[in-house]
C-alpha cells in the first residue's frame, strides 16, 4: 500500500489550480541547485547516518508564476518510540552568488549556491530572513535542511513528512514532501579524528561587520571570534589565527612572562570541550602572533623563552591539544628556504613540545632534524604525470619523526588564470565546482595516509580590497578561495546581532571529515588493506576519483554495513 505521506504529496502536487505549475521535489546535499535547474518530481529522499554526525538535504522549488514560500516545516523523525526533534534541525535558504570569472575551464558563470541563511540561527536562536521568500517565475530557489543526530538515538528507521507553504496570486498551498532516515548503530567522534588547520583573521571582521578596521571593540572582536570558531567546530573543522588580539609580553631576567587572560577567554572551550559544538574540541592549534617573534627582531633568548611559555602555559592549563608554529609559507627563494631552516632551529631549541611546520615539498632544501609537519600542496603530492612522491615522504617522515600533511591551493584551479584542462580533477574548495569536488579532500587524505590538513583562509574575502563578500568571491583566480563564511550583519540577513553565515562549501567539508570518521573506524575494525581495496575503484588518486555522489554516497553507505557488522 502506497505510504499514506506519498499520496498527500501526490494530492499537493495535483491539486490546487493555484500551483498547478509549481514544483516542489528532494534532493541530495552533494549537488549544487542552480537557478535554471529544471524542475523534478522527486518527492521522497532515503539518508542515513550515525549518531554524532550531521547529515542534510535540499527542497527545490520552481514555478511558471512568481511564488511566495512562506514556510518550510520539518516535523520530528520517528522510528516509533524514538524521536529526533525540531531541535535538532535547522532550515536554510541557499543565498546565490554571482560569477563573472570561472575558476577553470570547465566552471560555468553566472549564479551558484552558496551561503546558507537560517531561518532561525543556531547562536542567539533569533529569527532572520531566510523565509518568507518570493521566488519569481521560472526561477529554481533551493533551501538546505541539516538534521543533527543525537548521540542518545536509538537505530533504526526514522521517517517524518516536511511541510512546504507556499502562496501566490491564487491562494496559499501545502506541499508535503516526506524524509527516511536510517540511524546507524554506532556513532562517530565528538572530536574529529584528522587534524586541521583551516586560516582565520579577526581584525577584517571589524571591516565587514562595522565598515572600517578598528570599530570593534576587543570585547565584541572576542565574541565574533568565538562564533566564527563554534562553526568551524561544529563544521569538523580547527580555525587557526583567532580574533588578533595579542597577549602582552615582558622579558625579564631570562623568563617571558605572558597575560594569557584574553587567549584563554577566547580559545579555552576549544581547548576543553565545546558544548556549543557538541562537546567537540580542537586536537591542533597554532602558536600565534610570530610576526613579533621572527619579524622584529626579537634577540634569539627571547625568542626561545617565547615558545617556551607557550608549552609552560598549555602544561598549566593541562589541554590535550598540540601546538604547532608555521615557519614560512611556500619557500621557494634559497633566502626563504635558510629562513624557515633557522626557525624551525629556534623552535627546536627552545622546545621539542612545538612542531614546526613548512609547507613545501622541496624536503632536500630542509634541514629535516628541526621539523616536526612537512605539508606539501596536494599537486605536488601525486602528481598529473603520475609521480607520486608519499612514499619518500613517508621514509623522511618515519626516519625524522615527523608528520605529513598537505593542502590544496590555487593550483587546483589556476592562479589569477582560468585554468586550463591540467587543473580539471582536483579537489576544490571553489564555488563554482560541483559539491563533491569540495567534499572529497578527506577521503583522498585517508587514501594517502596523511595526518593533517592545511588550508590558508576561511575568512579572506572580508579583507580584500574592501570588496563585498556577498557580491563578489573573486580572489587568486577562484570564486570562494580562501573564503568559506560569510558576514552574517542584521542588515543582511535580519535579527538583530552578527553572526557567522557558513557556506553550502563549508557544509561539504563538514561531510567529508565525517565521511573520514566511517574510513578511520572501518579500517580499525577490518585492517587498512580491505578498507584500500574496497574504495581503490573509486578512489584512485589525487586527480582520479568518482565525480558521481551517488556513487561516493554507495560506498559511504557500505562502509557504514560493514562497521555495524563488526559492531553488532
Amino acid at each position: 500500500m502506497m505510504n499514506k505521506w506519498l499520496i498527500t504529496a501526490a494530492a499537493a502536487w495535483l491539486c490546487g489550480p493555484a500551483h498547478a505549475a509549481l514544483a516542489v521535489w528532494m534532493t541530495h546535499a552533494t549537488h549544487k541547485i542552480r537557478p535554471e535547474a529544471p524542475r523534478e518530481s522527486v518527492s521522497s529522499l532515503a539518508l542515513f547516518g550515525a549518531r554524532g554526525e550531521y547529515v542534510a538535504y535540499q527542497i527545490a522549488i520552481r514555478s511558471s508564476a512568481p511564488v511566495v514560500v512562506e514556510r518550510i516545516v520539518p516535523d520530528g523523525l520517528r522510528d516509533g518510540t524514538s524521536l529526533i526533534g525540531r531541535a535538532d534541525m535547522t532550515v536554510y535558504r541557499e543565498a546565490f552568488i554571482r560569477t563573472v570569472h570561472p575558476s577553470n575551464v570547465a566552471a560555468a558563470t553566472g549564479l551558484w549556491p552558496d551561503a546558507l541563511i537560517p531561518t532561525v540561527d543556531n547562536y542567539y536562536h533569533e529569527r532572520r530572513d531566510a523565509l518568507p521568500w518570493h521566488v519569481p517565475a521560472h526561477f529554481t530557489q533551493s533551501f538546505w535542511v541539516d538534521v543533527y543526530i543525537p548521540r542518545a538515538a536509538a537505530a533504526g528507521v526514522y521517517d517524518a513528512p516536511v511541510t512546504v507553504i507556499t502562496s501566490a496570486s491564487r491562494g496559499v498551498a501545502r506541499h508535503i514532501v516526506h524524509v527516511r532516515l536510517r540511524v546507524l548503530g554506532f556513532s562517530i567522534p565528538r572530536t574529529p579524528t584528522l587534524p586541521s588547520a583551516f586560516g582565520f583573521e579577526g581584525p577584517p571582521l571589524s571591516l565587514v561587520f562595522r565598515g572600517h578596521y578598528g570599530l570593534l571593540s576587543n570585547d565584541q572582536l572576542m565574541r565574533l571570534t568565538r562564533l566564527f570558531n563554534v562553526a568551524g567546530l561544529k563544521d569538523r573543522i580547527a580555525l587557526s589565527g583567532g580574533s588578533g588580539i595579542p597577549a602582552p609580553m615582558t622579558y625579564k631576567d631570562g623568563r617571558l612572562r605572558m597575560n594569557w587572560r584574553e587567549y584563554d577567554r577566547e580559545v579555552r572551550p576549544f581547548m576543553v570541550g565545546c558544548p556549543a559544538a557538541h562537546g567537540a574540541r580542537w586536537r591542533t592549534t597554532d602558536v600565534r602572533w610570530l610576526s613579533h617573534v621572527f619579524d622584529h627582531r626579537m634577540p634569539p633568548r627571547e625568542q626561545q623563552a617565547y615558545f617556551r611559555a607557550w608549552v609552560r602555559h598549555f602544561r598549566k592549563e593541562k589541554w590535550p591539544v598540540s601546538l604547532y608554529a608555521l615557519t614560512v609559507d611556500e619557500p621557494h627563494s634559497a633566502k626563504q628556504f635558510d629562513s624557515a631552516n633557522r626557525r624551525a632551529r629556534i623552535i627546536r631549541a627552545a622546545t621539542r613540545a612545538v612542531a614546526p611546520l613548512v609547507t613545501t615539498v622541496h624536503a632536500s632544501r630542509l634541514d629535516l632534524r628541526n621539523f616536526g609537519i612537512l605539508c606539501p600542496v596536494i599537486n605536488d603530492m601525486d602528481n598529473l604525470d603520475d609521480v607520486n612522491r608519499q612514499p619518500e615522504l613517508e621514509r623522511l617522515a618515519r626516519h625524522y619523526h615527523m608528520k605529513i600533511w598537505w593542502y590544496q591551493s590555487c593550483m587546483s584551479h589556476g592562479c589569477w588564470v582560468v585554468g586550463g584542462r591540467d587543473t580539471l580533477g582536483w579537489p576544490s574548495y571553489m564555488i563554482d565546482q560541483p559539491a563533491i569536488y569540495n567534499r572529497i579532500m578527506p577521503w583522498l587524505t585517508w587514501k594517502y595516509a596523511i595526518q593533517g590538513e592545511l588550508y590558508y583562509g576561511t575568512d579572506i574575502g572580508f579583507a580584500r580590497g574592501r570588496k563585498d563578500p556577498w557580491v563578489d568571491q573573486y580572489h587568486f583566480g577562484g570564486n570562494g578561495d580562501g573564503t568559506l563564511f560569510y558576514p552574517g550583519t542584521p542588515a543582511v540577513i535580519g535579527g538583530k546581532r552578527d553572526i557567522p553565515i557558513q557556506s553550502i562549501r563549508l557544509m561539504m567539508i563538514r561531510a567529508g571529515y565525517q565521511d573520514y570518521e566511517y574510513l578511520h573506524l572501518a579500517s580499525r575494525l577490518y585492517g587498512r588493506s580491505r578498507i584500500e581495496r574496497l574504495i581503490g575503484p573509486l578512489i584512485v588518486s589525487t586527480h582520479d576519483w568518482t565525480k558521481s555522489p551517488r556513487a561516493l554516497r554507495a560506498l559511504k553507505w557500505r562502509l557504514g554495513q560493514m562497521i555495524e557488522a563488526r559492531l553488532h
